[in-house]
């Protein structure tokens, strides 16, 4: 993928387009879309693109030419090596990417740091393959807070690929990552050029794409930060968060100091904004001090988390977990989320008193699955002496009790290496069937067992 466009005259916004912005930002109305030129990293006291970082590193591992400074050099050196014969096998070629990307770390660029501190963007949409952005969040939000991620694929079942149907604006930040990200799954991203035609493919396809996204976009402004892609793929992408040839419904600003005349055109016949700066990161920054300047923590308060608001949606899933688990627990609650499947889980065990009690095993009782979360936790010696999960654990046996076996309730799911039958599990938990994670991902098969209780616990009787 050659790199896209050519330097364009600047173009800067008014101080009354900035207040129209900012005014759309405070009212939850944005969605920025992340870039590559966003991504950079400083090195020798000069900033360099983290794409052509990493694609050199690439280069070097198999020993091959390397020249590009750009951010699409990654992609360029992917096309290189899917004709060799060992570097071109799609596992080999998916563990290296993802190694030189993760290893060794790089700090957060300063752009997404900013991105993340505007707590008036609930829903971040990445078109890299990078993890940068999600560390962002986590670094800038509030720890009552949870952030989640959707990774959109060319493969697997729509409902894990898209946004959850409850997901709105007063919802916990959620990233959505465009073209995949980068593990050691081959078809978990996109890699080269011919990867990239795929999944624009996929976005645009009846069967794939993600409908609940581009719902949600609608009525939206949509920043395109960084994203100075080649014609044909801002096409694509544009065409895709459109959804509807016939729709002009997403107001969209494209901000970047290059653009290949051609898609120049094509966003202008689309009533798109284009913004030329000396960089995107220029852009963000000064989006960032001026949300800053209009929006005060009191007219911008943060979403109190799902599990702190009132009331239960029956036929939730009820996640059990001990309290040193539950970063892990927040990370599967997203995955079931994204997949629609409601979730609860208890964040506020400090609390005391019969009525949190009884809230407790309400929701219980009126839960689809328990979900007893099984780890080594229940192996430390502090958990000899009980704790608050033990309660829910009997809490849901006695609730099992009034359901017919065929309803399976009590759901094990195991999140490490503890193996199965061990005796710091109590029973019935131990001797039941464990789910379990893989590369920490929930499996087909489990998602598919909740859905189907769900819907079967729901179903008018």
């Amino acid at each position: 993928m050659s790199e896209a466009g050519v330097v364009l005259p600047v173009s800067p916004m008014t101080e009354s387009e900035w207040d129209m912005l900012i005014g759309q930002v405070s009212q939850r109305l944005v969605v920025p879309v992340i870039g590559p030129e966003l991504l950079t990293c400083e090195e020798a006291g000069e900033e360099h693109s983290l794409f052509a970082i990493w694609a050199r590193e690439l280069a070097a591992r198999a020993k091959i030419p390397f020249s590009g400074s750009t951010d699409s050099a990654l992609y360029d050196v992917a096309n290189e090596l899917s004709v060799l014969p060992k570097y071109g096998n799609p596992l080999v070629m998916a563990y290296n990417i993802d190694d030189v990307i993760r290893n060794p770390p790089r700090p957060i660029p300063d752009a997404l740091k900013k991105l993340a501190e505007i707590s008036s963007f609930s829903l971040y949409v990445t078109t890299t393959i990078d993890h940068l952005m999600e560390d962002a969040l986590k670094a800038a939000r509030s720890k009552n807070q949870f952030v989640g991620d959707v990774v959109f694929t060319t493969s697997g079942t729509l409902n894990q690929k898209d946004l959850s149907k409850d997901f709105g604006p007063e919802s916990d930040p959620m990233l959505y990552h465009l073209f995949g990200s980068s593990s050691k799954v081959p078809d978990s991203f996109a890699k080269t050029d011919d990867d990239l035609i795929e999944y624009s493919w996929a976005l645009l396809d009846q069967e794939h794409r993600p409908n609940v996204l581009y719902d949600y976009l609608q009525g939206k402004t949509v920043l395109l930060l960084g994203c100075s892609f080649p014609d044909w793929l801002g096409r694509f992408l544009v065409r895709a968060l459109y959804r509807d040839k016939s729709a002009n419904t997403i107001n969209i600003y494209y901000v970047s100091p290059r653009c290949e005349p051609g898609l120049a055109e094509f966003l202008k016949r689309r009533w798109a904004s284009v913004i030329t700066t000396e960089s995107a990161a220029d852009f963000v920054t000064k989006l960032h001090q001026k949300w800053r300047e209009k929006c005060t923590d009191a007219s911008v308060a943060e979403t109190p988390p799902a599990e702190m608001q009132p009331g239960f949606k029956p036929g939730s899933v009820f996640l059990s977990y001990a309290s040193e688990d539950r970063d892990a627990v927040r990370k599967i609650r997203a995955q079931l989320e994204a997949a629609n499947i409601d979730t609860w889980m208890d964040e506020r065990r400090l609390e005391s008193g019969d009525d949190y009690e009884q809230r407790i095993r309400e929701n219980i009782s009126k839960a689809a699955f328990f979900v007893a979360i099984i780890s080594r936790t229940f192996a430390l010696p502090s958990r000899a002496l009980g704790g608050y999960v033990f309660k829910e654990w009997k809490w849901a046996e006695d609730a099992a009790m009034a359901r017919r076996k065929d309803d399976a309730f009590l759901q094990p799911l195991v999140i490490d290496d503890t193996p199965k039958g061990a005796a710091f599990i109590d029973e019935p938990y131990r001797s039941l069937h464990w789910a379990e994670l893989r590369d920490g991902r929930l499996q087909p098969e489990f998602m598919e067992l909740l859905n189907r209780g769900i819907r079967n616990y729901r179903r008018p009787r």
